[in-house]
């Protein structure tokens, strides 16, 4: 063998050399999203470092204002980081069922899709358009987060701003077009901190910066940054200004009426089997154990909420199931369990309606509902809700009508109908608006229920959100859950309520303040004294416009950059 086949090309190998960035590098894209992701992770429960959420978006930013993204499908790399905090945070959802491990990997991978196409969407705008950071980042942030919370059904939890649930000042800011005006002020003051780091970098590591291009930008830019810096400092301090203005502001009620109502949280974990008969009635007995507790506490209580499916086993049927299984046998059981419950007839006690929730059947018509019901003081029905919107996975399955094979795997089947209309219910001049399970988690939802419901004239003065979240076993579920109904307290400036199995009941006031709480995975009692607050909402006239055209822009910009890329490619 020559020598010569044996000598490397050193030429070849040092060209290789530069155009391969070093390990470090490669992997750069990843460690800064993984830095972003971990830190997003722990500014929501369970962990619930809420602060950490103002930083959670600089590596990212440091990525979007990067010349360059260096590595092996940098894209891919933030896909990955995205996919992880998802599996992550999401860890609750195969918890019921082993068949829900693929709903649990499909929604995480969908959700991961985001992470690098609101990146890929804020680099076109800073670089291609040259629209600072301090715009870009947060319209785009914003705009992509009202894409997710409405597509395919919507998934408005996990959203950015939800970590500051617990924070009333902060959260004011959502009655302007949502919960989503905090999701801009976020991500518009993670810019600014993005700058601040930059500016004592440029200044501590002149000689050995960490990103030679992200630093010579900062040193040649001064200008520009301090008036970064200076709009991120307005924002906030606008935001707090804001805050203060509207918990402070006079309350106005709508009549001099008050409601006393009980909530009755149940402690029942939920697991996809099939329970015996002498389970369901010592759930149903501990149910009517807590609503005694609560009337003999409370002698002057006017409505008694459980929480969803609180009626089990019993059916609420619309039409004869058999000859043996009646409309008329169906409402004689409920009747009994009403009485039960409310300890009534009795010389000391007064009859007391309860809004429950259960399932109603259709036979005739083989339709099946999610439902709640007001129970009246003739122990009969007075009104129902059918559940609107749907969960996926854990009232439906998508395709499953198409195909039928989907339907016998699921542990769910067939799933549910969906309810087409909002309901109302009136007492002592207070109008009560129930939800089921996760419409709360909806904003447009709850948005047009409200809406709809005005344009009636019976416009919702009480917001009531009944849930059984035992499905969960006490998880972080509960709180993301629970933030959800805050902000939707917030933006339509209506008092809320929490009735849930295993938690977290809760009272809110229109401000979003949570007034009680009943606590995680323990059977509790709450009296909640609600009136008829009127306050201004610009977000129940204006909806989801602004964050709209905010997505409009961003993906109209991004595409039109797309396009001219890939035809200046063809052209060469």
């Amino acid at each position: 063998m020559s020598p010569k086949s044996t000598t490397p090309n050193t030429a070849l190998d040092s060209a290789k050399a530069i155009q391969r960035p070093p390990l470090g590098k490669r992997q750069r894209v990843f460690a800064l999203a993984m830095a972003s992701m971990a830190i997003l992770w722990l500014a929501f429960p369970p962990v619930g470092l809420a602060w950490l959420s103002w930083f959670a978006l600089c590596p990212l930013i440091w990525l979007i204002e990067s010349k360059a993204l260096n590595g092996r499908r940098p894209y891919l790399q933030l896909y990955t980081a995205g996919l992880i905090f998802w599996l992550a945070t999401f860890y609750f959802i195969p918890i019921p069922h082993p068949a829900l491990w693929l709903g649990w990997l499909m929604v995480s991978a969908y959700m991961a899709i985001y992470t690098p196409l609101s990146i890929g969407l804020a680099r076109s705008l800073v670089h291609r358009y040259r629209i600072p950071s301090v715009i870009a980042v947060p319209v785009v942030w914003t705009g992509i987060e009202w894409f997710r919370s409405n597509f395919a059904t919507g998934m408005a939890m996990v959203c950015l701003s939800h970590t500051q649930y617990r924070q009333p000042i902060l959260i004011q800011v959502a009655d302007i077009f949502g919960a989503y005006t905090l999701t801009f002020v976020i991500a518009l003051v993670s810019v600014g901190l993005t700058t601040l780091f930059k500016i004592y970098l440029s200044g501590k590591q002149r000689n050995h910066p960490i990103d030679g291009q992200a630093v010579a930008h900062v040193a040649g830019s001064k200008k520009r940054l301090w008036a970064t810096m200076a709009v991120a400092t307005a924002t906030f301090i606008a935001t707090l200004v804001y805050g203060q203005i509207r918990l402070t502001e006079q309350v106005n009620y709508k009549n001099d009426s008050q409601l006393a109502i009980g909530l009755i949280q149940t402690n029942d974990d939920v697991i996809f089997r099939q329970k015996s008969s002498a389970e369901y009635e010592d759930r149903l007995q501990r149910k009517i154990e807590l609503t005694r507790q609560a009337r003999a506490q409370w002698t002057d209580l006017e409505l008694i909420v459980w929480p969803e499916s609180g009626f089990s086993p019993y059916a609420d049927l619309l039409s004869d199931a058999s000859p043996n299984i009646t409309v008329e046998l169906a409402a004689s059981r409920r009747r009994e369990v009403w009485c039960a419950a409310i300890g009534y007839p009795s010389p000391n006690r007064s009859p007391v309606p309860l809004l429950t929730g259960g399932t109603s059947m259709d036979p005739e018509n083989s339709e099946l509902y999610g439902s709640a019901f007001l129970i009246g003081n003739d122990g009969l029905i007075e009104s129902r809700y059918y559940k609107n919107h749907l969960v996926m996975f854990g009232e439906y399955v998508p395709l499953s009508n198409w195909f039928p094979i989907i339907k016998k795997l699921s542990p769910i089947g067939g799933g549910i109908n969906a309810g087409t209309e909002p309901m109302v219910i009136t007492k002592n001049e207070i109008n009560l608006s129930p939800n089921i399970c996760f419409e709360s988690t909806v904003p447009h939802f709850i948005r047009w229920q409200v809406n709809t419901l005005a344009k009636q004239g019976q416009e919702p003065d009480v917001l009531i959100n009944m849930t059984n979240d035992g499905w969960f076993f006490g998880t972080s579920c509960l709180d993301l859950h629970l933030a959800c109904n805050v902000f939707r307290a917030v933006e339509m400036r209506k008092t809320s309520l929490v009735c849930a199995n295993t938690g977290l009941s809760a009272e809110i006031d229109p401000c979003g303040r949570l007034l009680q709480t009943g606590g995680r995975r323990e059977a509790n009692t709450i009296r909640a004294d609600v009136r008829a607050v009127q306050r201004p909402s610009l977000y129940r006239t204006m909806g989801d416009i602004v964050p709209m055209i905010m997505l409009i822009i961003a993906t109209a910009l991004g595409s039109l950059d797309y396009c001219q890329r890939k035809l200046s490619l063809q052209r060469q």
